[in-house]
């Protein structure tokens, strides 16, 4: 997902729920349509996000039009009046949002030392800080997150970023409001308060409304989280609470319009994935749902009420915070366990049910003792006790940082005992585990017992690549090459030239490159590689960059300081084909552009050697860390290889480099895959190495246990 989440508002007093009439600003009853709409929306949130593959439903979006229709209407009257205590107000408010969500939040940091993998602990646990003091959102825009469906992407406290946008209205409205009704009385005016805040808000809302639209055009991301360009949707409920105070719908025209509001509400989610385009003008769907059914709010049979008031409904609204604060941690640790990138309809079920037990359990033992015994007495107790309950909160947030550091520090160094060990005389470590189970023999190095290089924690910076070795996404394209090996005085010069994969070994051409007195230059390209067509369409936003990367490759090559080469190795991404001609499979073309852009080295005596591409468990880093490598966190060493692996035909990709090898005479292949695999499985540790940082990157420490294998194989070719 990003999540990419819809989200909820918490539980309402009745107190809090009943507008005003327009004319005497008397009590005109509880919208019980209200009720019925959180539990529509909260019903959207959790079925789109357990069986809808995560789509954004617009349930948030009612949510957000709740708060801010029920709060404007309780605090204008109450600020009129002179009623408002804002120590008992956020009190009552942030005591009622807060005890459930502490509890969801301690019960996620367990799930996350179970269930997450280690390298995502500081990441999860900075977001459960920033969740508990309603900050998270902008917690995930600094973090460069986006909200989706659930999935590798998502962190299981991701849905608190609605909460966090509404509890930073709860704080900040009611200041508004008194202060400006402090300042009217002071003033002495004919202008009333609501007349001046409608004013105010409209303002308010235009400018977040536009806002909205220029980020959303930017970065829709950071649009989605930010609570400047979410606060239009609030402000629309505001106007509208503060409008129903003096006009209202005819009551022949409200059951028409109360029916339109919730089709529209219940319909957003199949026609549009919210998560693309909201906070735009397309969140009027939702928005102008969840008002129509508001304002058309009447007793008369011919309106909603009746199935807005219904039991089961009224069942889920009054667990509906509950229900949304439990749903999603409990889907991202399922799918972490299970190793899945969508839920299955079973477990989906299981989680449904699962999220609404322990809904219903926190709603009776938490949210309402916490309402009969710190809310309902009044005065300072339930600001103070709220307050106290988020200090301990954050300080044991704290406190957990400082000791995943510290257990990462342990892991590190036991790591870096054996990182730096020479690949030519270490027994047993890494690939040298499985050539001698290849040629029959037993490997056992009782050194390697239990340790794990590198450690999980700074898996994702086991990367001997350096920024002079290639170039990446600058604009205008800079060609670059790093020299390897014996820079000086060398025997043989090479020149590795690829994608990302080929500079992922980068530390095992430096030790072959010393151990032989050879000089190894690395020039690459991210997403790019030598080949004399344009790449294809999975990758067309970078065709116009990587052509002009390879003429500059070219021109490189022409020059008189590199009439020297003894040899070209060439590797990519068996993934990354080109854009075929007519008659062409992308394969094909791929292959013939490989064969022309060979034909254009400076000679034809130079060969060219191509490695095939290394096994590929995961398309992107999410997904693998969410798969293998939390499974390698569940094992130990000598058993992670086996039982994190897998089946050596899923991960294995044709490679182009085959055909394109046999149509150059002076070409060659380099297949290493039986250092990757067994026969059936390719393992995820092999001696006590991770094979992979990131699902299709080798770990710079298994490529330098390659060292003398890859040496080998180049030796026998240039002699």
């Amino acid at each position: 997902m990003t999540v990419i989440s819809d989200f909820r508002t918490p539980p309402t007093t009745r107190a809090d729920s009943e507008p005003k009439s327009p004319k005497s600003g008397q009590t005109s009853g509880h919208i019980s349509e209200i009720h019925g709409l959180r539990g529509i929306a909260l019903a959207l949130v959790v079925a789109f996000h357990l069986f809808g593959n995560g789509r954004v439903s617009g349930g948030i979006d009612v949510f957000l039009v709740i708060s801010g229709f029920l709060a404007t209407r309780s605090l204008v009257g109450k600020a009129e009046r002179g009623q408002v205590k804002l120590g008992e107000h956020y009190g009552r408010t942030f005591a009622r949002l807060a005890a459930p969500a502490l509890i969801v939040l301690a019960a996620t940091a367990v799930l996350m030392v179970v269930f997450i993998p280690q390298t995502l602990w500081t990441q999860t646990t900075r977001e459960i800080i920033a969740s508990a003091t309603y900050l998270l959102n902008w917690e995930l825009i600094s973090s460069q997150l986006s909200y989706g469906a659930a999935g590798p992407s998502s962190t299981p406290v991701q849905h608190f970023w609605s909460l966090a946008v509404q509890g930073q209205f709860f704080l900040v409205w009611p200041l508004v409001v008194v202060g400006l009704a402090f300042v009217l009385r002071v003033a002495r005016g004919r202008l009333g308060l609501a007349r001046v805040l409608f004013v105010l808000t409209a303002a308010a809302f235009a400018v977040s409304f536009f806002y909205a639209i220029k980020v959303s055009g930017s970065d829709q991301a950071a649009a989605y989280f930010n609570s400047f360009t979410r606060f239009w949707e609030i402000g629309a409920a505001a106007l509208t609470a503060l409008a129903l105070r003096r006009v209202s719908l005819p009551e022949r025209i409200k059951p028409y319009a109360a029916w339109t509001g919730l089709a529209l509400v219940g319909s957003c989610g199949f026609v549009m994935d919210g998560a693309d385009h909201f906070p735009g003008p397309l969140a009027l769907w939702p928005v102008t749902g969840a008002l129509l059914v508001m304002a058309g709010s009447t007793p008369s049979t011919r309106g909603p009420r009746r199935l807005l008031e219904a039991r089961p409904l009224r069942f889920v609204a009054d667990i509906s915070y509950e229900l949304y604060l439990w749903h999603w941690p409990l889907l991202i640790a399922w799918l972490y366990y299970a190793g899945d990138e969508r839920l299955t309809l079973a477990s989906a079920a299981g989680v449904l049910v699962v999220s609404t037990l322990l809904a219903w359990a926190t709603n009776r033992l938490v949210t309402r003792q916490v309402q009969t015994y710190v809310i309902r007495p009044g005065g300072p107790r339930a600001l103070v006790a709220t307050l106290a309950a988020l200090v301990v909160a954050v300080g044991a947030g704290w406190g957990g940082l400082v000791a995943i550091d510290r257990s990462e520090d342990r892991a590190i160094a036991a790591a870096a005992r054996l990182a730096t060990a020479d690949p030519y005389t270490t027994e047993c470590l890494g690939a040298a585990s499985l050539a001698a189970s290849s040629a029959g023999d037993v490997c056992r190095n009782p050194e390697l017992r239990g340790e794990l290089i590198p450690a999980v924690a700074v898996i994702g910076e086991d990367d001997d690549n350096r920024s002079q070795c290639w170039s990446f996404e600058e604009r205008p394209v800079r060609f670059s090459a790093c020299p390897n090996g014996a820079v000086e005085g060398y025997e043989k010069r090479l020149l590795m030239i690829g994608d990302s994969h080929a500079v992922a070994p980068v530390g095992a051409l430096d030790l072959i490159g010393k151990q032989r007195n050879w000089r190894i230059d690395v020039a690459a390209r991210a997403a790019c590689h030598w080949n004399a067509r344009p790449l294809g369409r999975n990758v067309a936003d970078n065709r116009p960059a990587c052509a002009e990367w390879n003429r500059q490759l070219e021109a490189y090559l022409r020059a008189p300081e590199q009439q020297d080469l003894d040899a070209i190795i060439v590797t990519h991404s068996a993934r990354k084909t080109t854009q075929p001609l007519g008659g062409e499979t992308p394969y094909e073309s791929t292959v013939n552009g490989l064969v022309e852009a060979w034909s254009h080295r400076p000679s034809t005596d130079v060969p060219v050697i191509a490695l095939v591409d290394n096994p590929m468990f995961e398309p992107d880093n999410a997904a693998y860390l969410r798969t293998t490598l939390g499974c390698i966190q569940r094992h130990s060493p000598e058993t992670a290889g086996e039982a994190c692996g897998r089946p050596r035909a899923d991960v294995l990709v044709k490679d182009p480099h085959r055909d394109a090898v046999a149509r150059d005479p002076n070409a060659h292949l380099v297949d290493m895959t039986d250092l990757f695999c067994e026969d059936r499985v390719c393992p995820a540790v092999i001696g006590n190495v991770i094979v992979y940082r990131d699902g299709n990157h080798i770990t710079s420490r298994y490529a330098r246990t390659l060292a003398p294998y890859l040496g080998q194989e180049l030796a026998e070719i240039i002699g």
